[in-house]
């Protein structure tokens, strides 16, 4: 072991330890003058399993008066939109709201110790954003778009250029996945494009990898190469270098065809490889949900 490690086998000689179930750093519990003060490590992983299974739990045990708060989940739009869409709705509303704006999304969060007037504000937001919440609380969205795929018995195969990989990745990281994702498809180059997926060389010479023709070759063709019910396809130029005039940096075209039916998504995102590889992603994930109804 390296002797760098052995101070994390230190015992705080006051406060009470709290355990790490996910790392060797533990965490302090200090009280004074009636205050708790909770010290854990930094990696979010960490911090977050104490305070599910330690921390919230003590804290909740010792509220006297219980808040309820649920979180609706959304993606697609801005803070500022969402909160201009939702002014009306929630202007009077008794009920604490907080926006809690992510790389990939909006968390809204409701609190108040009268459950119904959550319950209640939570039903106005549906009816005015119902398309744009993907789930409550803690729920990621390619678990909510696995569960919808499952309760609806539909499949799904992916084809990626751009983010090589990455969409399969989100769908394989929800257990239980092999119910409804068949497989995934890497063509980078235009010769895995026409040799894996059946993308004819016209449609590369004539309009280019990155083009609504080619992502939508790409669904088709995945979705009949592995027999399912949705194919997905992600072709775009994800930077820093390769952009043009005609076709910058950002410009990305997502693909679905659901049982034949075939619809083209025409998006810019960022200069920023990384950045638009997930949100090219996060996007395709929601486009699905959303073609699923």
């Amino acid at each position: 072991m390296p002797e760098s490690n052995r101070s994390q086998a230190y015992l705080s000689d006051k406060g009470d330890i709290i355990p790490n179930p996910k790392g060797s750093a533990r965490g302090v519990k200090y009280v004074a003058d009636g205050t708790s003060y909770y010290i854990l490590p930094g990696v979010p992983s960490e911090m977050k399993a104490m305070m599910e299974e330690t921390i919230l739990p003590e804290i909740k045990s010792t509220v006297k008066e219980s808040i309820n708060v649920t979180t609706l989940r959304t993606t697609g739009m801005m803070e500022s939109a969402l909160y201009d869409v939702l002014q009306e709705v929630l202007t009077g509303s008794k009920v604490r709201v907080g926006f809690l704006p992510g790389f990939t999304g909006v968390d809204i969060r409701l609190s108040s110790t009268d459950r119904d007037e959550v319950m209640e504000l939570a039903s106005a937001i549906y009816e005015k954003i119902g398309r744009t919440i993907y789930a409550e609380d803690w729920e990621t969205l390619e678990a909510a778009v696995g569960r919808g795929l499952r309760e609806k018995g539909l499949t799904v195969a992916v084809a990626e250029s751009c983010t090589g990989g990455l969409l399969g990745d989100r769908f394989t990281n929800v257990p239980g996945s092999s119910d409804y994702f068949l497989g995934a498809v890497v063509s980078y180059s235009n010769e895995a494009k026409m040799k894996l997926l059946g993308v004819q060389n016209d449609t590369l010479m004539e309009h280019g990898a990155v083009s609504e023709e080619t992502a939508s070759e790409m669904a088709q063709g995945v979705r009949q190469i592995l027999q399912a019910d949705i194919g997905i396809s992600i072709t775009g130029i994800s930077g820093p270098d390769g952009g043009t005039p005609e076709k910058p940096v950002g410009l990305t075209f997502i693909a679905i065809d659901y049982s034949g039916d075939v619809n083209v998504k025409r998006l810019m995102f960022l200069r920023d490889r990384r950045f638009n590889k997930e949100l090219a992603a996060q996007t395709a994930l929601n486009l699905v949900r959303l073609t699923m109804g």
